[in-house]
Parts: structure tokens; C-alpha cells; sequence
């Protein structure tokens, strides 16, 4: 028996700075046996390489409490690769379980939509309406079900030539372009509490553009989105995604260790290669 915890070696979380007390602490089991810590997806479609993972943030593990966040990305007939992400809010009751609604109805819909009408025109607004009426019908007290939502559609194009995008979200869950190091935020800042699902007060965000060789897509939830716009944490991700990773190392990219930055982290990359 022995008193260490955590990984070692190769597998131990890159520290990037003073490393966080919670990473250090032992795993806790939180009582949803249905969200697991740590989720993955990987694949190729085309020329598009696409990394995802949703893992729970040190602050949760320690606590016992359930992950929060939520994420799907998925391939439509070669043509689009659809992708949400939602963050749900760490005083609703049940925000795992709006996020989960959330992702899965925007997708749902668009995975609809879309083979019947061009990347351009296709109403996205109506994407989130699904979500967010999804989150408010699920039960009562739907404010105990509160979360952002960003979704975004790529459209494989051909070499040389990029690939289309459309992004939308409410809430501050962000999405970024990796391009030559740096990332570039799709969006403005945003944070109130009423900009979230179910019926938020605030407007709805929209951007839409080109996904060029060599760039990468990023759609994240707020605790990788923020460590990369105020840390160190930007940096070391643009480097170790300057190539596109293995899957289970895109997860441990994501699990580096650096304190203030304990939360939920969820990223979905898209690389045009």
C-alpha cells in the first residue's frame, strides 16, 4: 500500500507551472455511474484529422462530483463533420445532464438538416432552439439543468483549397482557430449567467470561414478555453498540436497540471492536413 497517487513516468500530466493540490489528491467516485470520467473520440475523415475528449476537471475528481461537461462529434456521409460542446454550470444541480441533452439535440438536428440544404444557409439558430428546448422540457426545474452550448459544422472541401466552417454558441464556451502557434478566438468574451441554456436572455454568437491546410478548428468548453487565453497553457498546446496526436495522447495534452485550473476541460480539433 502506499501513500503516491497519480501517474508516473510518461504518463504523469505535464506540469506548467506550480502544480495544482486537487491533481494531487486521490480519485473520487461521484455517484452518476452513466458519465464517465473521461471520454475520446478519433477519427479520419478525408483530409480532415479530428481529436475529442471530455475529461473531469482535478477540482471534481477530488470532490467526488460528476463531470459536468459534454461533447459529440460525428461524421456526415464524408460530406461534414459536426461538432458541440457544452459546459454545464457548476451551481445547477443537474448541468451534466443538461449539457448531455444539449449536445446531443443540436447534433441531432443538424445531423438532419444538413444533407438537405448547403453549409451557408442551413438555420443553425434552429440547432440551438432544439438544445434548448431539449434542456427545458426534460423535467422540472429546468434551471437545475442550466449550460452553454457551441456547435459547429465543417464541410470538407479539397486540398489546397480549405474547408468551409459555421460556428454558433450560446454562453462563453469558446471556439478557436490554431494557426502558425497562436490561437485565434471565433468569438468575443462573454460570462453572464443568463446567456445559457434553458431560454437564455442573451443573443446568440455566429461566425463563419475557412479552415485552410495546416490551421486547426477548436471547439472547447471554458476550463481549457480560458487556461489557453491566460496561461502558459497556449503555448504548450500549440506546440504539442503543431502535429496532429494520438488520440490517447491528445487526452493526456489535455491533463496537464497547473493550479487555479481545476475545472472540466473539453476540446474538439480539427485538423486541415
Amino acid at each position: 500500500m502506499t501513500d503516491v497517487w497519480g501517474d508516473r513516468g510518461v504518463f504523469r500530466p505535464r506540469e506548467l507551472g506550480v502544480p495544482s493540490r486537487a491533481a494531487g489528491q486521490p480519485w473520487r467516485l461521484d455517484t452518476v455511474t452513466d458519465v464517465p470520467d473521461t471520454v475520446i473520440e478519433a477519427a479520419r475523415v478525408g483530409t480532415l484529422e479530428v481529436r475529442a475528449a471530455s475529461t473531469r476537471g482535478a477540482g471534481h475528481r477530488s470532490r467526488g462530483e460528476v463531470r459536468q461537461d459534454a461533447m459529440g462529434v460525428t461524421d456526415l456521409g464524408g460530406r461534414y463533420v459536426l461538432t458541440a460542446v457544452a459546459d454545464g454550470f457548476g451551481a445547477s444541480s443537474h448541468a451534466h445532464r443538461g449539457a448531455q441533452l444539449a449536445v446531443r439535440h443540436a447534433i441531432g438536428y443538424l445531423a438532419y438538416a444538413l444533407p438537405g440544404a448547403d453549409l451557408d444557409v442551413v438555420d443553425m439558430i434552429t440547432a440551438l432552439r432544439k438544445a434548448d428546448r431539449a434542456v427545458r422540457e426534460a423535467g422540472p426545474n429546468p434551471e437545475c439543468r442550466r449550460t452553454t452550448l457551441t456547435v459547429a459544422a465543417v464541410e470538407l472541401g479539397w486540398t489546397g483549397q480549405g474547408h468551409r466552417y459555421r460556428a454558433m454558441r450560446i454562453g462563453d464556451s469558446p471556439a478557436m482557430v490554431l494557426n502558425d502557434g497562436a490561437f485565434l478566438p471565433l468569438f468575443g468574451k462573454r460570462g453572464a449567467e443568463s446567456d445559457l441554456l434553458p431560454s437564455p436572455r442573451g443573443s446568440a454568437d455566429g461566425v463563419r470561414g475557412v479552415l485552410r491546410p495546416g490551421e486547426v478548428l477548436v471547439v472547447a468548453s471554458a476550463g481549457l478555453g480560458t487556461a489557453v487565453r491566460d496561461s502558459a497553457v497556449g503555448t504548450y498546446l500549440a506546440s504539442a498540436w503543431a502535429e496532429v496526436p494520438g488520440p490517447v495522447a491528445f487526452v493526456h495534452q489535455l491533463q496537464f497540471d497547473l493550479r487555479a485550473f481545476d475545472d472540466d476541460r473539453t476540446a474538439v480539433a480539427v485538423w486541415a492536413r
